[in-house]
């Protein structure tokens, strides 16, 4: 892989191995400043960001080790790599512990170096970007814990501030696991109503007989088994929100009571005779077609238009790929916090093979996958070998680009450009070469349309 070359910091007292070592990455074309004792490091340092800091571990004056925690804690993202003498290597390996990237013993093997420096490249630029990610995901990006900046989610965004803040029934579509619960909990904590309960209930997953009472609640001998009166969902909720998942689910019965609640906002319990008023907003979410369902009768078509007042539709994840590195960065992190895990991110080939992925199980499945994987492997970054076999598999078949027609072939260009950047996990360098234009070329077009 191609990387864009960096600053390097090397420190040596030793004349000859500073001069070999500095010598060697400028050949190789990096940017490289030298120091002959840890003083001089000292200013430069406090002056300018490096990339990577190459430094000698035992040096008369400051020591390589307490260069190495000035570095972590003035520019924790600078890359620092120890070389040290055999008689050193425990020193070496306890300094790894306090954050250094990795050390060679000298005389240094210059093959090592320069595989190690372009490694500690790599990764310093992955902490860079991780801070990127984390920077976006602390400000508007996590809305309720719905992430991302793709243009489609951002109209999800606009839509749950302009519907929160009045009182209209919601109906969401999307298929299972886009974070339908995530939306309607957003539209419920940004409402009037924030201070009162929001309530859930899937309606698949009670049978027919038992989704009544626990919506309406039921009274002292209603039925077998109902030894006390009970109060359902609908009063619980009362003031707040009641969000019924998987609404295409409800049989035909529970459908006509639930209309009576929507246009006269008052129910009988379950075997009752007693009408109660309530004051309830119904958010409802489905990933059936529910046009479909009223053709076949199965759904009720003056509820179907009752409920559909306003709509979101959710884009499964293979249509926003582009917000795949922010749900996994949101991932990694929220598993460090709860298993006290280090995982620091994924390589630029795993995150490219994540993202061609087409995740037939959407938002849920994607986390699944990443904390499977936190389980699993035993390392720091997650590489394509940590990935399951069936993700690299269907990652190596190039994916499709799609487009409706009649759009222009100026939409035509930056959808293949952006698809391309996808594809290549943001490696502008393969992007062009696959897309047969110029890298300086690509980079206008980014900068043109906008594109991250």
């Amino acid at each position: 892989m191609s990387l864009e070359k960096g600053l390097i910091l090397v420190i040596d007292s030793h004349e000859g191995n500073l001069e070999t070592v500095s010598s060697l990455l400028q050949n190789e074309g990096y940017e490289v400043v030298s120091a002959r004792n840890g003083r001089i490091a000292l200013d430069l340092l406090k002056q300018t960001f490096f990339n990577v800091v190459i430094t000698a571990l035992k040096m008369p004056g400051v020591s390589g080790m307490e260069i190495l925690k000035f570095v972590k804690e003035q520019s924790p993202e600078t890359v620092v790599v120890l070389m040290t003498g055999y008689a050193t290597v425990e020193s070496a390996v306890e300094a790894m512990k306090e954050g250094a990237y990795d050390y060679l013993t000298k005389p240094v093997n210059l093959s090592k170096l320069s595989v190690l420096v372009g490694r500690a490249i790599e990764q310093q630029q992955m902490v860079v970007e991780v801070e990127e990610l984390r920077r976006k995901l602390d400000t508007r990006t996590s809305f309720q814990n719905i992430i991302g900046t793709s243009k489609e989610i951002q109209r999800v965004y606009e839509t749950v501030l302009r519907v929160a803040s009045i009182n209209s029934t919601v109906l969401i579509y999307g298929e299972s696991g886009t974070g339908k619960e995530l939306v309607a909990r957003a539209i419920h904590h940004n409402s009037p109503r924030r201070d009162k309960p929001l309530i859930i209930l899937n309606c698949a997953a009670l049978p027919e007989g038992v989704i009544e009472s626990e919506l309406f609640g039921h009274e002292k001998g209603a039925f077998t088994g109902a030894f006390s009166t009970k109060k359902g969902m609908f009063e619980l909720a009362n003031g707040g929100t009641i969000f019924l998942d998987e609404i295409g689910e409800m049989n035909l019965s529970t459908q006509s009571r639930l209309l009576r609640v929507l246009e006269e906002k008052e129910f009988m319990r379950v075997g009752g005779t007693k009408t109660i008023k309530v004051d309830v907003n119904i958010i409802a979410a489905t990933n059936v077609d529910l046009e479909k369902a009223v053709a076949e009768k199965t759904f009720r078509k003056d509820l179907y238009y009752r409920l559909k007042v306003i709509t979101i539709k959710l884009p499964p994840l293979r249509e926003r790929k582009e917000d795949i590195p922010l749900l996994i960065r949101a991932f990694i992190d929220a598993f460090n916090r709860e298993n006290h895990t280090k995982v620091q991110g994924v390589s630029r080939e795993a995150l490219s093979k994540l993202q061609n992925y087409p995740w037939p199980g959407n938002i849920r499945e994607l986390k699944h996958c990443i904390e499977s994987i936190m389980v699993t492997a035993n390392r720091k970054i997650i590489e394509v070998n940590d990935l399951p076999a069936h993700i690299i598999q269907v990652a190596h078949q190039e994916p499709e680009i799609r487009l409706k027609a009649g759009v222009s072939m100026t939409e035509v260009e930056k959808e293949a450009i952006r698809q391309t950047l996808i594809y290549t996990g943001g490696n502008k360098t393969k992007a062009a070469k696959v897309l047969n234009i110029g890298l300086r070329t690509l980079h206008q077009k980014i900068k043109d349309y906008n594109l991250r």
